[in-house]
């Protein structure tokens, strides 16, 4: 009988988020001007290959072993004239530039809205399970930087609706039940709890360099720590046009950043000798009814995860849920009666940033940090993503 395949984590690498400025106005106005961070003269592949150097600096692997690399990206892939062809393979071949080219792993670009780096591990994961593959980098990079709020807007706008996602997400949020007030709250818990973890990432956040400079110009995620946050300033904010509850403080941010994960067979970890960071126990993807109900999926895929792993609501340490608005974490919540506690302890995307094409690994490496860190044993990655889905998936730190 065959050894069963399984796949496990053996490396994890992100960079801090950094924070995005309008160009020029308000997130209710629409501009034409590019909007700015503190790393927006970089390409996104630039930023990409900065974290993958970190990724090969912390685990050591010959690169003729890797298999394939997966890479996600949504706003960068679509309008960035560098990754309009092939952008994995085109950054794959930069990074191993010293292997023979005959030997470059396969590549993979991958897309699927807010959900796109958790799929792009997905992906790699299921190479490894079908026996394809052995070692797969995998991950993802988005910089809402660069680009006008046109072409962010547009990418953030259901086309059967023509409604933005915030819009849609103030809708459900009501009709749920949900209020303005719950929806501060949950805010500003997130902050608090970023704020308090923001240093705790050691090991798996890379400062991100300018071309020419010897200091870091991004060391931690930039957003906890853009404005003083209070809870009284949280609720006099005006909701965004259309909405009652939704504001630009309880809703997530734009941000750059990057994130990859090596994932590895039990062969492999055999043949390298490598303790894993942890093991992908389950993986699911749930589809509800009409456009606004994105922000109750990951409710349903999370509950479809933690039944394929065998697994109740109880035994899981920590719920990383992208908090795109809140009111996913709290119908989460309430649907699988978890402790807030144990939703994104860390803070989440409201207090750090939601760089879509990056998000999924981001929250994975968030996983990993916090279950190392704090000696947690199971949690689970979860993204709501358009149109009316979300994917979840379930890990083990050993």
């Amino acid at each position: 009988m065959s050894e069963k395949r399984e796949v496990y984590v053996i490396g994890a690498m992100r960079s801090p988020i950094a924070s995005v400025s309008f160009g020029g106005f308000g997130p209710d106005k629409v501009s034409e001007l590019p909007n700015v961070s503190s790393i927006s003269s970089l390409v996104p592949d630039a930023l990409a290959t900065q974290v993958l150097n970190a990724l090969f600096k912390q685990i050591s692997i010959d690169p003729e072993l890797i298999d394939m690399f997966v890479m996600g990206s949504v706003i960068s892939q679509k309008v960035e004239p560098q990754m309009k062809q092939a952008p994995a393979k085109h950054l794959i071949r930069k990074i191993l530039k010293d292997r023979d080219p005959k030997k470059y792993p396969l590549a993979r670009t991958i897309e699927k809205a807010c959900s796109t780096g958790l799929m792009a591990v997905w992906y790699g994961a299921k190479k490894i399970l079908l026996g394809k593959a052995d070692i797969v980098i995998a991950g993802g990079v988005d910089m809402m930087s660069r680009q006008p709020n046109s072409v962010i807007l547009n990418g953030l706008t259901d086309p059967d609706t023509q409604k933005l996602m915030v819009v849609l997400a103030d809708e459900k949020a009501q009709a749920l039940g949900f209020n303005r007030e719950s929806h501060d709250e949950y805010a500003f818990q997130s902050y608090e709890w970023a704020k308090s973890h923001r240093d705790d990432y050691a090991g798996f956040i890379t400062q991100i360099f300018l071309p020419g400079n010897e200091e870091p110009v991004l060391k931690y995620d930039e957003e906890i720590d853009k404005y003083k946050i209070t809870i009284e300033r949280i609720k006099r904010l005006r909701p965004y046009p259309n909405c009652k509850i939704m504001t630009i403080l309880n809703s997530s941010k734009y941000g750059d950043a990057a994130a990859f994960v090596i994932l590895a067979s039990s062969q492999a970890l055999k043949n390298l000798k490598i303790k894993p960071l942890a093991r992908l126990l389950a993986f699911n993807a749930h589809s509800e009814s009409g456009p606004e109900d994105f922000i109750i999926a990951p409710a349903e895929a999370v509950s479809g995860a933690l039944s394929q792993a065998n697994l109740q609501p109880d035994n899981i340490d920590v719920y990383e849920n992208n908090e795109a608005f809140p009111t996913s974490s709290l119908n989460l919540m309430q649907k699988l009666q978890i402790p807030r506690e144990k939703v994104n302890p860390w803070g989440g995307a409201t207090a750090h940033g939601h760089p879509i094409g990056a998000t999924g690994t981001l929250l994975l490496v968030k996983l990993i940090s916090i279950l190392q860190k704090e000696n947690k044993r199971y949690g689970t990655v979860s993204v709501c993503n358009a149109i009316s889905e979300a994917t979840a998936a379930v890990f083990e730190r050993l």
